[in-house]
């Protein structure tokens, strides 16, 4: 701004301080006024301190919003269609590790896991091989994992069917079924969702027929949980005669009012009376919903302490270039404060215009870092197979604006105190 004032300039703040004391809503519209005129006086110096307040949010945003995308989708198939799900699986780490043997669920633990839990819906989930099995429909081929089941696994709702029809029960009976469901990704592969309907898969040694395509819980981690085959669990079996290729989990199914963590604790009775695992050395685990977001949250813990130190760097460079552009400018407006305080401005009123423009410097930074940290999110979603379902963290958004707003308040208090302090004289005579 001019050190010289015109006479519209001077009327303009003679209107502005008729109050000793202005409103709130006339404080922050001549803060943001005088924050604009702070970027076009200083642009680089302004432009690259908002900068630096915006790659901090930007930062805070994506992190938040990709770990939170990669949460829901893990944990969105234990809750589906109004049940919750508890998952037992062989832990690798005590018999595998430690006595270095191959480490399996058993058909009797599933038996002593049905005899248990009667009254809900329990189903084998026994994955042949890999996750990347060869599988061809006519001229197309692929990778999928392949699962083998029984009809109860449909009433978990871990799957919902988007294309064709539910496998017929009876087939699912024995060991004779060649019905088979598709995933949502590998039908799209093969030929499209309704193409692929009434045709046989190729499977290592087996066929089936395809008769419905249903989509889960889409893809994390690097895996897409919609890249798969369900099939009857004979048939499964039949494809590995010996067991050496194949890993079974217990899939069991509860109501949402249900106490999980009590059904968790039950299980794990279960299965130590039944594999005489002693307590402290369990080979096998059981995972529900809440274990899962508790593991989660402990292992982005160490990603969260990293964050936060950077971007208390990225935040400390952005507060000194904020408070340099800010004291550059109060040593700019020095007449325009001493006519300010000559038409009845106080010094709480000069104060308070010095820390609101410095807020809002910050936090128009602060909202420019929010939508670029959701747009790298959405966009790094859509690109990776890594991180969950797209996802943008309101509350990512909400703690970086708050915390780009901080930072402008504790740079503006130096620059505003120095305005408040300044000799009205001698800002008159200053040229």
């Amino acid at each position: 701004m001019s050190a010289n004032l015109d006479s519209g300039q001077i009327d303009a703040l003679g209107a502005s301080e008729r109050d000793a004391e202005p409103s709130w809503r006339f404080a922050l519209a001549e803060a943001f006024h005088a924050a604009l005129r702070q970027l076009r006086s200083f642009p680089i110096r302004t432009g690259v301190a908002m900068l630096s307040v915006a790659l901090g949010v930007a930062g805070i945003v994506a992190v938040m919003s990709l770990s939170q995308g990669l949460s829901k989708t893990l944990v969105r198939s234990f809750e589906s269609m109004g049940r919750q799900v508890a998952i037992v699986r062989a832990d690798p780490s005590y018999e595998a590790l430690v006595l270095g043997t191959a480490n399996r669920l058993s058909e009797q633990d599933l038996r002593a896991v049905s005899r248990a839990f009667a009254r809900q819906p329990v189903a084998p989930l026994l994955r042949y091989g890999g996750f990347n099995n060869a599988v061809a429909l006519g001229a197309r081929a692929s990778t999928a994992a392949i699962y083998g089941t029984s009809s109860a696994y449909f009433e978990l709702g871990e799957v919902e069917r988007v294309a064709g029809a539910w496998p017929a029960r009876r087939d699912w009976r024995g060991g004779g079924g060649r019905q088979c469901l598709l995933g949502r990704s590998l039908a799209r592969e093969l030929g499209g969702e309704t193409a692929v309907l009434g045709r046989d898969l190729s499977l290592p040694g087996r066929s089936c027929r395809v008769v419905g395509v249903v989509k889960g819980a889409g893809s994390a981690l690097g895996f897409d949980f919609e890249r798969l085959v369900i099939a009857p669990i004979g048939l499964v079996r039949a494809m590995d005669s010996d067991g050496s290729r194949s890993d079974l989990e217990i899939h069991i199914g509860f109501g949402a009012g249900d106490d999980i963590d009590a059904v968790a604790r039950r299980l794990t009775a279960e299965l130590r009376k039944q594999r005489h695992a002693a307590r402290g050395e369990d080979d096998f685990i059981v995972v529900t919903a809440q274990r899962l977001r508790d593991y989660l949250d402990g292992t982005l813990a160490s990603v969260r302490i990293g964050l936060c130190a950077l971007m208390a760097v990225v935040f400390a460079v952005a507060a000194l270039g904020i408070g340099n552009v800010l004291l550059s400018g109060v040593n700019a407006r020095r007449r325009e404060i001493a006519i300010k305080r000559a038409l009845g401005a106080t010094r709480a009123g000069i104060f308070l215009e010095f820390l609101l423009e410095a807020a809002v410097l910050t936090g128009l930074g602060g909202a420019l870092g929010a939508l670029l940290g959701a747009l790298a999110a959405l966009a790094i979603t859509a690109n990776s197979r890594y991180f969950g379902e797209p996802t943008v963290s309101l509350a990512g958004c909400a703690y970086g604006v708050a915390t780009a707003l901080l930072v402008g308040v504790l740079t503006g208090v130096l620059p505003a105190a120095r305005a408040a302090r300044s000799d009205p004289v001698s800002g008159l005579h200053h040229h």
